[in-house]
């Protein structure tokens, strides 16, 4: 089970309350099954429950109570492994075939389950309709958290929903796998307001939209999960939203698929949507293999786009639909092995500025704005070759084929735009091109990390520097870390700022 920082402090929260007024129910021990154990439960109950397989479905009941594993104590993923809440019907019977855990009657944060394996849930069914094969949100907002969620079935959200406006759930370090659904293979959210942390969401599947995560009417948050090889016959292989806002950050986007359009992500009448510092690699559709934005006003920005292919148009990305064009800054769009860079169709505007778009199977740009990938206009900050712009076609030098981070001799560092996010994570010149900043300390010239009083930067980077200008001494990697002055030329002037900063009490600019 994937641990982090946010998600152990997600675990200590479920403790935030006053243990004197509350207590455990262990079960088997004190009760035979979870729902009885949550039936004799108060507000700031927990429902501890020992490794063992569950044949059975839980109701919260409006309480707000921690139902959780020994994993809450053991942080051992085999107890998640090992403690499974299962709504098989063929032991539960055929007539009993709903949703394996429902919040659906005003819960909120103080509900809490941790722990456990959720399979073999049916969905909430409504009429015709089922929602939530592993878990039903209806109007409420709890904690659910390190779940394995496997092997679920609805016609909407397969492995957990989240319907009307009053849903707030946090849903945070669980791993959904396999489920299935018509819309929304992994998650459905509609008219809710969710944050989605720290997931692991694979080999998923939506018969029609959204293999990974399906939005719609809602304010979403989505950060650093990792939504891979999900599939889809319609639209959105990796994540698919139709409305309301989008903020997806930090997440790990590869290997899904769709038959029509947008393989990592579809989105449409997105007011607004933030992407950024997002990985897409290896995502396949028809149409926008990587990402398909339809008449959005989104901020694309700092991703890395890599190995997308569309057997249509736009391997990396397809801008479609009019009005609220997009805007397109400081991306790496790059190798895809089928389709276009970036495509841009119908009569939008988009704004493309700052990104390196290099090496697509059918071309870097098409049909976009006039003057996007002519490089033969001027030079950017660091001397390559831009459009008017400031969009570079560059092999971006990776560092690896996994993360794709950048190496120091990428000319994607600090050839951004700083003016989206503000200065760099890197305390360089500028902020760089694509979802990971090159870290490297300005000044610290031969870039050995020495710690003085001064920090990184030492008579050494002085000796450094000067041989490199006077003694054809090695190159500084990246170059700008020796460009003291911030000028975008490493000369006689960044030597003198460094004696000022070493011997002289001044400060260096960036």
């Amino acid at each position: 089970m994937k641990e982090s920082l946010v998600f152990c402090m997600l675990i200590l929260v479920c403790f935030a309350w006053d243990a004197s007024q509350a207590k455990i129910i262990q079960v088997p021990n004190d009760s035979s099954t979870i729902q009885a154990g949550v039936n004799g439960a108060l507000d700031w109950d927990t429902v501890l429950v020992a490794r063992g397989h569950y044949y059975e479905r839980i109701d919260f009941l409006g309480k707000g109570i921690l139902v959780a594993s020994n994993f809450i104590f053991d942080k051992d993923s085999n107890t998640v492994d090992s403690t499974i809440i299962d709504a098989d019907v063929s032991v539960l019977g055929s007539s009993d075939s709903g949703s394996v855990v429902f919040f659906v009657s005003g819960e909120d944060s103080s509900s809490s389950i941790v722990g456990f394996t959720i399979q073999n849930g049916r969905g909430l069914r409504l009429g015709e309709l089922s929602y939530g094969g592993g878990i039903i949100c209806f109007s409420s907002g709890p904690r659910i958290l390190a779940n394995k969620i496997v092997d679920n079935y609805a016609m909407f959200g397969g492995g957990v929903c989240c319907i009307a406006g009053s849903s707030t759930p946090l849903i945070a370090g669980n791993w959904l796998v396999e489920n299935r659904s018509e819309v929304g293979g992994a998650i459905l959210i509609e008219r809710s307001l969710p944050l989605i942390v720290d997931n692991v969401l694979v080999d998923n599947h939506a018969s029609r939209k959204g293999g990974g995560i399906f939005f719609k009417l809602c304010t979403l948050t989505v950060v650093d999960n990792r939504v891979e090889n999900n599939t889809t016959d319609g639209f959105g292989g990796g994540v698919c939203g139709h409305s309301g806002e989008l903020t997806l950050q930090g997440n790990r986007i590869i290997r899904n698929s769709c038959r029509t359009k947008g393989g990592g992500l579809y989105c449409a009448s997105l007011v607004p949507g933030f992407i950024s510092y997002n990985l897409f690699d290896g995502n396949m559709a028809e149409n926008g293999g990587g990402i398909y934005t339809a008449s959005c006003s989104s901020l694309i920005s700092n991703n890395t786009i890599v190995r997308n292919s569309a057997t249509g148009d736009g391997g990396g990305i397809l801008i479609g639909g009019l009005g609220h064009d997009p805007a397109i800054v400081n991306n790496i769009v790059c190798l895809s092995t089928s389709g276009e860079g970036i495509w841009c169709r119908l009569d939008g505007t988009p704004f493309i500025s700052f990104n390196d778009v290099w090496s697509n199977a059918s071309g870097n740009f098409y049909d976009c704005p006039i003057g996007v990938g002519d490089t033969t206009w001027g030079f950017n900050f660091s001397g390559t070759p831009c459009d008017n712009f400031f969009n570079i076609v560059t092999n971006p030098l990776f560092a690896d084929s996994i993360d794709f981070e950048l190496s120091c001799s990428s000319l994607c560092v600090d050839a951004g735009d700083g003016s989206i996010y503000g200065s760099s994570d890197s305390v360089g010149c500028r902020i760089d091109i694509g979802a990971h900043e090159y870290s490297y300390v300005l000044g610290d010239a031969n870039s050995d990390g020495s710690v003085t009083p001064k920090g990184a930067i030492t008579v050494g980077d002085l000796v450094f520097a000067v041989g490199y200008l006077f003694r054809s001494g090695p190159e500084p990697c990246p170059d700008r870390v020796a460009d003291t002055n911030c000028d975008g030329e490493v000369n006689v002037a960044d030597i003198v700022c460094l004696l000022n900063y070493l011997f002289r009490g001044g400060d260096l600019p960036c």
